[in-house]
């Protein structure tokens, strides 16, 4: 994969791709922002003026499902991340060749300066395996604040996808259908970084997010502890983030 930025906003060279999955699903394209945290709040703001109606207009095409923007509350060092998420890979990149031309001709001045604020970037593309929500319906509408769990994972990954449909699966929907979450949903690496699997929880609100994060351990523990220690075996490490999740207009 080969990866440049122009204005800021990650263009990816993208290898011939297999979806790999007969079931439907979603496909999420994601870069994760580097922001200088004095003027961050100018970049949200470019997004907003200049980049959300160029995505808007995807999603009224039919190539997009969803798109959003999240800012960083808590975590590490990525401070932003921008997605667009649609359920045929194909119209997916060809929506966002489009969005990143009209950008460029109609919207530079703004991406240069986004870019100076945001001046590196990791990519990623996920494909939704699991999800409490269909694929179409996947991060169209979300909760104020998500939790992001970003895992790195063995060669075991597959069986992790399996436990995870097995004994988290059933808590989570319950989760769900009791309004302690919003919804959730599982990802699959595609390309990217080091994190292979990523796990999205979408609350109300920060302080449900927060003891949210602290119940869903415990929860898979006394449900099904053989398969919650496996599963952490397999994927043995993890990054979390709090991200808050604008609602657009």
């Amino acid at each position: 994969m080969r990866a440049s930025c122009v204005g800021g906003l990650a263009l990816l060279a993208f290898a011939p791709i297999s979806a790999e999955a007969a079931d439907p699903t979603s496909y999420t394209l994601a870069t994760y922002y580097r922001c200088n945290e004095a003027t961050e709040e100018r970049a949200d703001a470019i997004v907003k003026e200049t980049i959300e109606p160029l995505l808007k207009k995807e999603v009224d095409a039919g190539r997009f499902t969803a798109f959003g923007w999240g800012k960083h509350w808590l975590g590490g060092e990525w401070r932003r991340v921008a997605y667009i998420i649609g359920t045929d890979l194909d119209k997916l990149l060809d929506g966002r060749q489009a969005y990143i031309d009209a950008l460029m001709t109609q919207q530079k001045k703004a991406a240069d300066e986004f870019g100076a604020i945001c001046t590196s970037h990791d990519d990623y593309l996920w494909s939704a395996i699991a999800s409490s929500r269909a694929p179409g319906d996947v991060a169209r509408v979300r909760g104020a604040y998500g939790v992001s769990t970003y895992f790195e994972c063995s060669s075991q990954e597959d069986e992790a996808d399996a436990i995870l449909k097995a004994a988290y699966v059933p808590v989570l929907n319950q989760h769900v259908k009791e309004g302690k979450l919003v919804s959730w949903t599982w990802l699959r690496h595609m390309m990217g970084g080091k994190y292979r699997r990523a796990l999205v929880l979408d609350s109300a609100d920060y302080k449900s997010a927060i003891k949210y994060w602290g119940l869903l351990g415990p929860a898979i523990d006394q449900a099904a502890p053989t398969m919650s220690a496996r599963f952490s075996d397999i994927c043995h490490s993890h990054t979390d983030y709090v991200w808050e999740l604008p609602a657009k207009k």
